[in-house]
């Protein structure tokens, strides 16, 4: 019986503090070459832009900056307006880009992504919508990330807003992974707290998610386990002071782990519904995941072996062999912790409007990250569990 478990990963990761500092090295085959940035104005603000370009002209590579990033959730217009900048260099000036370079949060990658994708792929990012539908190599994308976090810099997923159908899109091909990611606490100790909470608790669901899942494996279960307990104990601390390194440092890795684990093993219900919910009232992912990941536990706990169940219990802090009693600590340890980084505590503060709820179910179940959730329901499941997180 074939039992096959890929793993996919960007071709190098730079990690740690200082990580930036070798970049240099990584860039050096691109003299000479024509770059594009993708960014948003508040990255250019703090520095980080600016940065990367000193690195730029030092090694003799000259580029544009498409800052057109408005907000953070990446919709089609912002794909279609840094496509412009692909056409102009095709077209009109004869730059032809040889390599994108992203930098800031998941919105900013997933942007750069799907430009990438659709440069040399043609079309509209829509015709990549669900997975391995993208036939050609995306232009070489490097991603600086600056949150802990989306893990957007080392996945094959971009999720894409169609606003035209208010529908969050999963494109997944690993066509779609970054070449290279840089992941440098020093770029995070400016994140603001709220961005902070909503990120950090993301790093929790997509480890979570990633060890119920039904594609997990012994590789992806390790690094789900250790992004769990470093997230529980450190992201409370960076939380309460954006510049304690260790923290940032910390959550940094708990990051890379849980992105490491949920590219590889898939997620579940909690993302399908998050990723409709941010597509109908554009509010931050991680919030809603905070919000829907306790229900969503206890609605697959009757799918999830037992000793996974004592082993994330374990990862969390207490030690339990009462499956019930470990089910609890769990669902409860998720509820402190939400607390403790301050996001709402149900969807009708984040907006859900009671109309909208069967929409938003029937658009989840069709997410891709829906097929390796453990435990496969129906509409009325996802109405249930929309309606018990309101």
């Amino acid at each position: 019986m074939e039992n096959t478990h890929n793993f996919l990963l960007p071709k190098t990761n730079l990690m740690g503090t200082g990580a930036i500092k070798d970049l240099p090295n990584q860039l050096l085959s691109f003299k000479l070459s024509k770059v594009l940035i993708v960014t948003d104005k508040n990255m250019i603000s703090l520095g980080y832009v600016d940065s990367i370009e000193r690195i730029l002209k030092n090694l003799f590579i000259s580029y544009d900056i498409f800052d057109g990033i408005l907000h953070p959730n990446p919709t089609v217009s912002f794909v279609e307006d840094g496509l412009t900048y692909l056409k102009k260099g095709f077209n009109v000036f004869k730059r032809n880009y040889k390599l994108i370079i992203s930098i800031g949060g998941g919105t900013n990658h997933d942007c750069a992504k799907a430009i990438a994708t659709v440069g040399t792929n043609g079309g509209s990012i829509n015709d990549y919508e669900g997975f391995n539908k993208v036939t050609k190599p995306a232009i070489p994308h490097i991603a600086i990330n600056t949150t802990a976090g989306s893990a957007a810099e080392l996945t094959m997923f971009a999720i894409i807003t169609d606003q035209s159908r208010k529908v969050k899109m999963a494109v997944a091909s690993p066509f779609l992974t970054p070449y290279i990611s840089v992941n440098d606490p020093i770029f995070m100790t400016t994140m603001p707290k709220e961005v902070t909470a909503s990120s950090g608790i993301d790093v929790v669901s997509h480890a979570i998610e990633a060890f119920v899942s039904t594609e997990a494996s012994p590789i992806t279960d390790s690094l789900a386990l250790k992004a769990i307990r470093l997230a529980f104990e450190y992201l409370p601390r960076a939380y309460e002071n954006g510049n304690d390194l260790e923290a940032r440092e910390k959550m940094m890795f708990a990051n890379t782990m849980a992105g490491m684990a949920f590219n590889n093993a898939g997620l579940g219900y909690v993302h399908c519904m998050a990723h409709q919910l941010g597509g109908f009232y554009n509010q931050t992912h991680g919030c809603y995941n905070a919000v829907l990941l306790p229900y969503v536990f206890e609605f697959n706990s009757p799918s999830i072996p037992e000793e996974r169940i004592f082993q994330l219990c374990e990862a969390i802090g207490p030690i339990t062999r009462n499956r019930i009693q470990a089910i609890d600590i769990i669902i409860d340890s998720i509820h402190e912790l939400r607390s403790k980084i301050e996001i709402p505590g149900n969807l009708t503060e984040m907006g859900l409007k009671a109309g909208d709820i069967e929409p938003l179910s029937q658009n989840a179940l069709k997410d891709i990250s829906a097929f390796t959730n453990p435990r496969q329901g129906f509409v009325d499941d996802i109405i249930y569990l929309i309606k018990s997180a309101s």
